[in-house]
């Protein structure tokens, strides 16, 4: 199984100068030209998460909204299914009175009948990195 795995660090002195609304954003890459799902899976301290995946224009504004995630708690997943081509930037929303501060990880999956985009939100606080 191929995969590419991305941690992006968000900045905690950053998060002042943010909106409430908290986006994290980046560029399907991987090595499918097509993706057929994006599964959000949290590790996370925080029991409920709702959020969304959008997808973005070149000038960061929403071009299409991809799917709504709804997370109940910790090593909880959800998956919506609809192509998505390698090169397309998207970005994950929080709703406004969404105060956590996040780490996210990337990961692109091969399997038998279809890809998968696999995003595992992390606390920012962590001491420790749950990967290796």
């Amino acid at each position: 199984m191929k995969k590419v795995i991305f941690l992006l660090v968000l900045v905690a002195g950053m998060a002042a100068n943010i909106s409430a609304e908290q986006k994290y954003s980046f560029v399907i890459e991987g090595s499918e030209k097509v993706y057929n799902q994006i599964r959000i899976t949290n590790r996370t301290s925080v029991s409920d998460i709702h959020c969304r995946v959008v997808v973005l224009k070149e000038n960061n504004e929403i071009k299409s909204v991809y799917g709504i995630y709804n997370l109940s708690g910790y090593d909880d997943s959800d998956t919506n299914t609809e192509r998505i081509t390698r090169g397309t930037k998207i970005g994950l929303q929080f709703p406004e009175n969404f105060n956590e501060e996040l780490l996210y990880s990337v990961e692109y999956r091969d399997y038998p009948l279809f890809d998968a985009v696999v995003i595992t939100l992390y606390d920012a606080n962590n001491e420790f990195s749950r990967d290796f």
